[in-house]
């Protein structure tokens, strides 16, 4: 059941029914996004349409932001309905009783198009390593759900192996494969189906004019200002049967054309809580009430980022409390100064800007961005 559920459009075509390595022969449309479609590639994978192509970078941050919203209203609709002060147990048998669960609106959007998503990918494998977890401290390396790509929604867009191509047939289309978050990528030109098929199962060709390897630019910052950190931890409340997981980041732009005045991915700031209850003897990433927020060294208060190490932005602070698996707040800047070829980016200082992340009223970690390591 999805309440609330936006549709963009709801103009449908069903294209070509055979799996192909032509990336201009579609095989869906989807009747949420008319502007997507899903397509076969070789990449070792045996679903029928495993990648999504975008006409514009601008349209798959687009989507992202869109479905954010979709989930949001499916899940307040429903909220809506919840008796006031009732436990996490009665709210799930509520749920399952509807029909209703957070994730329903990007399981829609892969049905729709028929796409084998890296979310659905990991979902499955974080389930079965779950599955293998005690009550003690878990290894952070070893969760499947620790991938570079960290948010479910931006999951749901790409391919088992972090793929995704953005064109149309008059320009032409561009393969991306993602290597990790922090700029490194690879392209693949002119349709060359072939090259395509090489990258996406692990190997570059040399010598290839149609595959561009990109790396980013090293950060040549120094002093008292950090613009790349990422921390993932577990917290624990083992007394009150509670356990979290933490996700902050900091990260520059990268993709940057000097030229279109454009990036792939603009530089940001997050914090992201994922909740686990215990239930049968087994954990999950279950509903329950979970806080994730940026602002000041005193919760509730707002906090400062800067641009590019110097100017102060306006005080920041976002935060989101739901009953839900996860929740996370997002700041982006743009990566240019107008159309000066100055890049912007994010930056944070000593207790300038803090990660809030809770469960419940008894544990609260809110953990400065600077103190993070940078990665």
């Amino acid at each position: 059941m999805l309440l609330g559920l936006v549709v963009v459009s709801c103009d449908k075509g069903e294209l070509s029914k055979e799996p192909t390595n032509d990336i201009t022969s579609f095989q869906k449309q989807s009747s949420l996004f008319n502007y997507i479609e899903s397509t076969h590639i070789n990449n070792g994978s045996d679903c029928t349409n495993n990648i999504l192509i975008f006409p514009t970078w601008d349209k798959y941050w687009e989507t992202i932001d869109q479905l954010d919203q979709m989930i949001d209203n499916d899940c307040d609709a429903f909220d809506a309905t919840v008796p006031n002060g009732i436990s996490d147990d009665d709210y799930d048998a509520l749920a399952d009783a509807a029909g209703f669960d957070e994730d329903n609106v990007l399981r829609k959007f892969e049905e729709d198009l028929e796409f084998c998503s890296l979310r659905k990918k990991i979902e499955s494998l974080e389930n079965n390593w779950l599955d293998q977890q005690g009550d003690g401290e878990w290894d952070v390396n070893a969760d499947p759900d620790n991938h570079f790509i960290d948010d479910e929604t931006e999951r749901a867009l790409l391919s088992y192996d972090a793929e995704v191509i953005i064109g149309n047939k008059k320009d032409g289309f561009v393969y991306y494969k993602f290597l990790d978050d922090e700029g490194n990528y690879i392209e693949v030109h002119n349709g060359d189906n072939e090259a395509i098929s090489q990258v996406s199962q692990g190997h570059i060709p040399t010598n290839n004019p149609n595959v561009v390897v990109q790396t980013p630019v090293k950060d040549e910052t120094t002093g008292q200002c950090k613009s790349k950190v990422k921390e993932v931890s577990y917290e624990y409340d083992i007394a009150n049967g509670k356990r979290l997981k933490r996700i902050s980041k900091i990260r520059r732009e990268f993709g940057a054309n000097y030229t279109s005045q454009t990036a792939i991915f603009k530089s940001k700031i997050k914090a992201k809580t994922k909740g686990y209850r215990k239930k049968n003897g087994r954990w999950r990433a279950r509903r329950t009430w979970i806080t994730a927020g940026i602002g000041g060294q005193v919760v509730g208060e707002p906090g400062l980022a800067y641009n590019a190490c110097d100017k102060a932005l306006d005080p920041i602070y976002k935060q989101k409390e739901r009953r839900r698996r996860r929740v996370k707040v997002k700041t982006t800047i743009s990566p240019f100064n107008g159309a000066l070829p100055q890049l912007q980016y994010l930056s944070v200082l000593e207790n300038s800007l803090f990660s809030l992340h809770k469960q419940g009223d008894v544990l609260i970690i809110n953990k400065d961005f600077y103190g993070m390591p940078v990665n």
